[in-house]
Order: C-alpha cells, then sequence, then structure tokens
C-alpha cells in the first residue's frame, strides 16, 4: 500500500511542477522572446504547421513530442550518462542542456533548462519515466491551447520595469517553490 500513496503523492507533484513550470516561467520566456525579438535574434513563431487544425497540433504537440522527447532526454540520455559514472547532479545538468540546446530557441533557453533539470531530476529519484511523461504532456497541452484559443499576437508582452521584476521575482519564486516540492514531495525509490 505504500507505494501507492508514494505514487499518489508523486502525481500530485509532478502536475503541481507542470503548472509552477509553466506559468511561473511564461512572463519570463516572453520577456526573453521580445527581447530577442527586438535585437533581431529571433523572430515571432507561430503554428502555421498544422493551420487551422487544433487537434492535429495538439494530438502532435501535446501528446507525441513530449512522449518522444522524454524518452531520448530522459530515458536514454540519461541512463546512458549514467553508464559513464558521472555523479547524478552531473546526469541532470548535461541532459538538461541538450535538452535545452535541441530547442533552438534564445528565449526559451533558460525555461528549457530549468524544465529539463526538474524533469531529469524526477527520472533519476523515481526510476520512472512515466511522472515526467505526464509533466511535459500537461505543459505542452497547456501551451497549444493557450497559443491556439489566445494567440500570441504582437501585443502579448510589453516591456517595462514592472513586467521585467515581476517576471524575474516568479521565475525565482517558483524555482525556490518547485525545488522544494520536489525535494520534500517524491519519494526516493530504493535502488
Amino acid at each position: 500500500m505504500p507505494k501507492v500513496k508514494d505514487n499518489l503523492r508523486i502525481a500530485i507533484v509532478s502536475v503541481v511542477t507542470a503548472l509552477a513550470c509553466l506559468f511561473g516561467y511564461m512572463m519570463f520566456q516572453n520577456l526573453c522572446a521580445e527581447l530577442f525579438i527586438r535585437w533581431g535574434l529571433e523572430t515571432r513563431k507561430t503554428m502555421d504547421l498544422f493551420a487551422h487544425e487544433f487537434w492535429l497540433t495538439f494530438l502532435v504537440t501535446a501528446l507525441l513530442v513530449p512522449v518522444l522527447e522524454e524518452l531520448i532526454f530522459r530515458l536514454c540520455s540519461c541512463k546512458l550518462l549514467q553508464l559513464t559514472k558521472l555523479p547524478d547532479w552531473a546526469v541532470i545538468v548535461i541532459s538538461a542542456v541538450i535538452f535545452a540546446v535541441y530547442h533552438l530557441s534564445w528565449s526559451q533557453l533558460v525555461y528549457q533548462f530549468i524544465m529539463g533539470v526538474w524533469l531529469a531530476w524526477i527520472f533519476i529519484k523515481t526510476r520512472q519515466i512515466g511522472w515526467t511523461m505526464l509533466i511535459h504532456v500537461i505543459n505542452n497541452a497547456i501551451i497549444v491551447t493557450y497559443t491556439y484559443f489566445v494567440g500570441e499576437g504582437d501585443s502579448v508582452f510589453t516591456l517595462s520595469a514592472g513586467t521585467v521584476i515581476l517576471s524575474m521575482g516568479l521565475a525565482v519564486a517558483t524555482t525556490v517553490a518547485v525545488f522544494w516540492l520536489i525535494k520534500k514531495g517524491i519519494p526516493n525509490y530504493e535502488k
């Protein structure tokens, strides 16, 4: 019975982590995107790939992509890095860097790196890929749904001192909260 209780606790922490990652870094990511667009380093990305086909976009981006990325970046790369006998913290950081660079977006670099750290940490601690898939699917599902129905727009974000401070503060507060949740909320499965 303790395993069911532990799994329920991991599921709750996974959902909270996904939401905190998403909302805690959304403003920060938008701030970075706006700066990089203004500096000419990025252009606005739209979901033109599937045009107006919401369900196809949702299926691919919110379900298929996160599952495949978790199989590649957590299951394969973390396991391969662990074979090198690196300490867990090095495995987590290296896999997170690979995950962030893979997304090829300057404005999302910090967000993707932190997501990669949290996902790798959860995977290494629980040794179960399902929890990281759940976080990733929730994250992408919310982004796809929000983008489709609300849109990205040109005036989604404006640069002001208050917005920068709010973005940075929310990102720091979210980081602290999620690290605390992960440390206290996820039981360490015996090896």
